[in-house]
């Protein structure tokens, strides 16, 4: 059996568990787009609940010319730990014995299908928060120094400035991204960075000087879930996850307030562009993911449920993540044009 499913205390045929598991997994995944940027590691057992990266400083070029006879100055071996804490998340429904009897849906399918949708939703939302926390920060507009005084949406400046301090600070573009697949595998893509924000923010973004449509790359199908086009070397993702904070800049009128046009302190949202290796999560995929299906399925009496009325279906996940590299998480925090109309 998968050790990714874990079937009890029920009648339950355990390959149906095995296809739970495998469903979890290809429905989440694909909605995943956080996930696809991050140095993943797998969690291991009986290991504790702490996960641990490590980065090795480089040296500085070697530009002083070597004396005959005398070796030069030796260099250090510089390492950086960055450590997260592994927790658990997950939720439940129950599932009933008249249902199962009765009702003419696929409730086990359905259920399963929803646990795949909040495990993806999740894992979004945990990953999001731990990335608009970082601490390199840009401001759209000009003279803006901070998120309550921000007044203006994002500008192809704000991306240039971004890509300019990534090349200064040696952050490399991503070449290599985690596929939205079962399997534990990557795949191969032109080397960029990547940009993920709300999906409030597409409009703007499409309206920039130098935009580029996913339809108009040399390969369209080169693409990742929700990416919608490329500028100044950045290629840009939406997702309703990467949340604004709401009614916090400058008062306005053009842009969104609490979700909707009107006057008052604009809602700031935060676009975070990364480079390759800047931030780690827990592998969700693979024999030793941490991402299990509970299938109880109603039939077997045990405390509490003496005549086998009720079963549940459930998933179990465990999630950490850190910031590996401060300057290779950019976040430019901009507002958002209420009525797009150019």
């Amino acid at each position: 059996m998968d050790n990714n499913t874990i079937t009890y205390a029920g009648t339950i045929d355990p390959l149906v568990g095995v296809q739970a598991a495998g469903m979890l997994l290809a429905v989440a995944q694909p909605q995943m787009i956080s996930q696809r940027f991050a140095t993943q590691e797998t969690m291991k057992s009986n290991a504790g609940d702490t996960i641990k990266w490590r980065r090795y400083s480089p040296w500085a070029p070697a530009t002083s010319p070597l004396t005959e006879g005398v070796a030069p100055t030796k260099q250090p071996l510089v390492k950086t730990d960055y450590t997260a804490v592994i927790r658990d998340y997950g939720t439940w429904a129950e599932l009933t014995s008249k249902v199962v009897d009765l009702h003419p849906d696929n409730i086990l399918g359905v259920l399963t299908k929803n646990c795949a949708d909040n495990a993806a939703k999740t894992v979004e939302v945990l990953t999001f928060n731990m990335l608009k926390a970082g601490t390199n920060v840009f401001y759209a507009g000009s003279g803006i120094t901070s998120r309550a005084t921000v007044n203006a949406t994002i500008a192809r400046k704000d991306i240039q400035l971004v890509v300019r301090s990534f090349y200064r600070n040696d952050v490399q573009p991503i070449s290599n991204i985690i596929q939205p697949t079962v399997k534990v595998s990557t795949r191969g893509v032109e080397a960029s960075f990547f940009g993920m924000c709300h999906s409030d923010l597409k409009a703007d973004l499409e309206h920039l000087t130098g935009w580029t449509k996913v339809v108009e790359y040399g390969n369209p199908s080169d693409s990742v879930p929700g990416e919608i086009g490329a500028c100044e070397g950045v290629r840009f993702c939406i997702s309703r996850f990467v949340t604004p904070w709401l009614a916090i800049g400058a008062s306005s009128s053009t842009f969104l307030t609490n979700g909707i046009a009107g006057t008052g302190a604009v809602d700031v949202y935060p676009i975070v562009i990364v480079g390759r290796d800047a931030y780690g999560v827990v592998r969700l995929q693979g024999r030793k993911s941490g991402v299990q299906m509970f299938i109880c399925n109603p039939g077997n009496a045990s405390p509490g449920n003496e005549l086998g009325q009720k079963g549940s279906v459930g998933y179990r996940l465990p999630w950490a993540g850190a910031i590996l590299n401060e300057y290779a998480v950019a976040r430019i925090e901009c507002a958002a044009t209420a009525n797009p109309n150019w």
